[in-house]
């Protein structure tokens, strides 16, 4: 009796073993088909993988952005900061609202003026309160024009106690078609999902990923998941998520106003579900282990 019971048991946990790595395999793959963009800042600024352009561009400003020519150094503002990644190296940033550094959003961020769904994902490490610069700072913006005009960002406002916001303006003429002045407009229509705990610290790494879907459909469904730490957090939906934009034109821009660290930052081409930004949160060794053999 006891020899079948542990052979049983043996067998059982083979069996589980097995089934566990192939439902792991399963979820690497599918990512890793979804995956258009990944920059690990592990051996550079250039993105590890990209659907289009890979390099990391500066320009003199915001407003000067037509005049941005690639980033090939590093600055004391903007640089690797070696083994203090939430795996490996990572991006160290300290700038203020100038120069401005982004990569292209043609193809790496797969637009698409139809029924347009995706996920973006990234850490960050920084003490709000502590570290960042005066003013609103948004570590990372997807746009074409301005953060009130078919803009996806988050930031930190900019009084203490610093809060931390996603935010997803649709056309300006869509959510605010009044063009009213940003304090005229009343806390539920700002489209935008706050945070109300204070979960970054200078000592631990936080996980941030919103998943985005039914965009540019016209209609009042586009829908929005937040979440930290690989739990989901809150959501912005039933509202026209209408964007515009001209995909030349597209910007990932990185660290406007920001002082922190920045790592790992990886853009899908759909929506990934709570259990899928899970797995991507709980990754062993990061995006990297989606490329394994």
């Amino acid at each position: 009796m006891t020899n079948t019971y542990f052979t049983f048991l043996t067998l059982w946990i083979v069996l589980f073993s097995l089934f566990t790595c192939t439902g792991s395999s399963n979820n690497d793959e599918a990512l890793l088909q979804s995956l258009t963009f990944y920059a690990s800042f592990d051996r550079g600024l250039q993105a590890d993988f990209s659907a289009g352009d890979s390099l990391l561009y500066i320009a003199p400003s915001w407003t000067r952005r037509a005049e941005a020519e690639p980033f090939g150094s590093q600055a004391t503002h903007f640089q690797i900061s070696e083994d203090e990644g939430r795996f490996g190296n990572a991006l160290w940033i300290d700038n203020s609202y100038t120069p401005v550094y982004f990569y292209k959003g043609k193809d790496n961020l797969q637009y698409s003026g139809y029924n347009w769904e995706g996920t973006v994902s990234f850490w960050l490490r920084l003490s709000p309160d502590e570290d960042l610069p005066d003013g609103y700072s948004d570590p990372i913006q997807l746009t074409t024009r301005a953060w009130n005009d078919g803009a996806l960002f988050v930031d930190f406002t900019d009084e203490s106690p610093r809060i931390f916001r996603f935010a997803f303006f649709a056309d300006r003429d869509v959510w605010d078609p009044g063009l009213r002045d940003w304090d005229d407009v009343p806390f539920e229509e700002r489209p935008m999902v706050e945070v109300e705990e204070a979960v970054f610290t200078r000592d631990e790494w936080v996980h941030v990923a919103f998943a985005f879907s039914n965009f540019n459909t016209g209609e009042n469904n586009g829908s929005v998941s937040c979440y930290i730490n690989g739990e989901y957090y809150g959501s912005l939906d039933g509202r026209e998520q209408t964007f515009t934009w001209e995909p030349d034109e597209i910007a990932i821009w990185l660290g406007y106003n920001y002082r922190g660290y920045f790592d790992e930052l990886a853009i899908f081409n759909r929506a990934l579900n709570p259990e899928e930004i899970e797995h991507v949160y709980s990754l062993e060794y990061g995006i990297h282990q989606l490329f394994r053999d």
